[in-house]
């Protein structure tokens, strides 16, 4: 056989191959038919080691290695400018690891648009940015919050929500009645809609990591103070 047919053969093959495996897919969900924001923030939320290198940390003043940071895995810049404080461990909280990943995905996109009209979110609204999406109140929508704010996104409701969207839960501990709230990535509806996967960082994964949770009877999160939001930077602004 020569080198021209072997070359032929080779090309053939991996043309059937990747017809085969067809468009990619996240969690069941072709990538073309999601935003193209969306598609940005799971490119950056995976792009992050789920193997314990950030671990989960909720710092607290008594502990003795007290310190003031964002949650962050790293410092996090905007158009050159810091706007998020990581620590020197890499550890991670959830909403300051969801807002990194928004960050990092909106400086992607700020680099590969062509034109428009100047960004709505800059490096000095950042700050507000933040303490809307940590959240202003307890059972508050956080990263929509922020979103809507700042006319870069929208709250969704649950029927719409797509992998890559940013989501805010609250649970009610039934021991104590304890109520707790968490910062996730949405991936994808399990158990006929009575739970859900997403990606954040907690202490069940050791830090980043994909989990699962539900709803009522099946879990602890509920319904009524869950909230969507879907990151658009291009999104029209809202007219009165």
């Amino acid at each position: 056989m020569t080198a021209l047919r072997i070359l032929s053969v080779a090309l053939f093959a991996f043309l059937l191959g990747a017809c085969a495996r067809g468009p990619k897919t996240w969690y069941g969900v072709p990538e073309t038919e999601l935003p193209s924001f969306n598609r940005l923030v799971l490119k950056t939320a995976f792009e992050y080691p789920r193997n314990g290198t950030h671990t989960y940390w909720w710092p607290k003043r008594t502990d003795e290695d007290f310190v003031s940071y964002d949650g962050c895995s790293a410092d996090v810049f905007l158009q050159g400018e810091q706007v998020m404080r990581g620590e020197t461990g890499g550890r991670t909280f959830c909403c300051g690891w969801t807002l990194e990943v928004f960050a990092k995905s909106y400086e992607r996109w700020l680099e590969g648009r062509q034109s428009g009209p100047e960004p709505r979110l800059a490096p000095q609204d950042f700050g507000e940015f933040k303490r809307l999406w940590f959240v202003e109140d307890l059972n508050g929508p956080g990263p929509s919050a922020a979103l809507e704010a700042f006319q870069v996104g929208r709250e969704i409701p649950w029927q719409e929500a797509l992998p890559g969207d940013f989501m805010q839960i609250w649970r009610t501990e039934n021991e104590e009645e304890k109520i707790t709230g968490h910062s996730v990535i949405f991936l994808q509806w399990i158990d006929g809609g009575r739970g859900f996967r997403y990606i954040s960082t907690q202490e069940s994964t050791n830090g980043i990591g994909a989990n699962t949770e539900h709803f009522g009877t099946y879990g602890n999160v509920t319904p009524t103070y869950t909230y969507f939001g879907r990151a658009d930077p291009a999104i029209e602004p809202a007219t009165e």
